[in-house]
C-alpha cells in the first residue's frame, strides 16, 4: 500500500477502536479506555511491539478502580500521579485520573498523513488534557503533541508520564543514555535500595548485575528510575525479531525513566514498561515534598512532542 490509511468504523470486544496505517506501521486506538495505544505493529517483521496481557482482555473500566486488576496491556496515559495518593485533600485513584476514562476525539486523514486528536477533562484535577497523534506515509514514527492546560487558578503540581509495555523476549536491552539509577524500594527484588551508577546495579548478596539487558529467566519484578540523562532518547532492542523502536521525548520536561520489568514475578507476566516522566517517586505528595513534581502556573499551558519510532536493525 501507499500513503496512509485511517479508519474508526472497528469495535474490539465492545470498544470503539481507530486504526491508522502506512507501508511501516500499523496503529490501534482504544479511546473509549482512556485513549489507549493498543497496538504498534512493525507491518515488515509482523512485530507488535507492545505486550498484551493475556489473562486480562480491554473493556471498560470504572473510574477509581486498581489499575493492576484491568490492566490489558498496550500503552496508557498516567497524570496526576502513579500509585494511588492522598494530596491537598483528594485521594487521587491507582495510576491517576485518565487512564480509565473515555476520551473525545477526532479523526483527520487526507491519504498521505492521519491524525486522531483525543482529548479528556478529569474530574478532580482542573485540566485539560489533549493529544494529537500523527502516522505519516512511509513514516517508521508516530508523534504525539501533548497539551496539558491548567484550567484553574491555582498552580498545579502533577506526575505525568508515558506506560507503554513492551513485548519481550530473552534477546531485548534497553538503551538510555543515563548517569544513575535508583531502585524503588516496593520492587527491589534481588537488588540493594538506593542509588547506583547506571546500567549496573548492585545486588543485596554482593555483585552487580547489567538492568539494561532483558532478563526473562530471572523471575523477579523490579523498578528503577534512570536520572541523570544526557539526552531525551531511550531505544528497546529487539534483536530476535530484528527492530529497535526508540522513544524521543523532550528532557526539559521529562527528566527521568522508570523502567518496570516484570519478569514474571509479578503475577506472571513478562514485559518492560518503558516509561519517560516529569517526577518520581510513585507516590505524588512524595514527590511533591522531595521537590521531584511538575509545576503549572494557573492558566498556564504545558506543550511537549513524543515521537515513537521502530526500525529495522539491518537497516540502520
Amino acid at each position: 500500500m501507499t500513503g496512509v490509511k485511517a479508519t474508526d468504523e472497528w469495535s474490539f470486544r465492545g470498544l470503539k477502536a481507530v486504526v491508522l496505517e502506512n507501508e511501516r506501521l500499523r496503529v490501534s486506538l482504544l479511546p473509549e479506555l482512556g485513549g489507549k495505544i493498543y497496538d504498534i505493529v512493525h507491518l515488515p517483521t509482523r512485530t507488535n511491539i507492545l505486550w498484551h496481557n493475556p489473562r486480562v482482555r480491554p473493556r471498560k473500566v470504572p473510574f477509581g478502580c486498581k489499575f493492576d486488576d484491568v490492566w490489558s496491556g498496550g500503552w496508557d496515559e498516567v497524570f496526576p500521579n502513579d500509585a494511588e495518593s492522598l494530596y491537598m485533600g483528594d485521594r487521587f485513584p491507582d495510576m491517576g485520573e485518565i487512564w480509565s476514562l473515555p476520551w473525545d476525539y477526532e479523526l483527520e486523514e487526507d491519504g498521505k498523513s492521519a491524525t486522531v486528536t483525543a482529548k479528556v477533562t478529569p474530574p478532580i484535577s482542573p485540566v485539560e488534557i489533549i493529544r494529537r497523534l500523527t502516522l505519516k506515509e512511509d513514516d517508521p514514527k508516530i508523534t504525539c503533541a501533548y497539551e496539558i492546560r491548567n484550567l484553574g487558578d491555582d498552580e498545579l503540581k502533577f506526575l505525568w508520564k508515558i506506560h507503554p509495555a513492551f513485548a519481550i523476549n530473552e534477546r531485548c536491552s534497553i538503551e538510555i543514555a543515563a548517569e544513575y539509577g535508583i531502585v524503588d524500594e516496593r520492587f527491589a527484588g534481588p537488588f540493594a535500595k538506593g542509588v547506583y551508577r547506571w546500567p549496573r546495579a548492585e545486588l543485596r548478596g554482593g555483585g552487580k548485575k547489567d538492568v539494561s539487558l532483558v532478563s526473562p529467566g530471572d523471575h523477579n519484578t523490579t523498578l528503577h528510575y534512570a536520572t541523570g540523562l544526557r539526552d531525551g532518547v531511550v531505544r528497546f532492542r529487539d534483536e530476535k525479531n530484528g527492530i529497535v523502536s526508540e522513544i524521543t521525548f523532550p528532557k526539559e520536561v521529562m527528566d527521568n525513566v522508570w523502567l518496570f520489568l516484570a519478569y514474571g514475578g509479578w503475577r506472571g507476566v513478562y514485559n518492560a514498561v518503558i516509561e519517560p516522566s516529569t517526577s518520581y517517586p510513585y507516590d505524588l505528595a512524595t514527590a511533591v515534598r522531595e521537590g521531584h513534581c511538575s509545576r503549572l502556573e494557573g492558566g498556564a499551558k504545558l506543550n511537549a512532542e513524543i515521537g515513537f519510532e521502530v526500525r529495522g536493525i539491518s537497516k540502520e
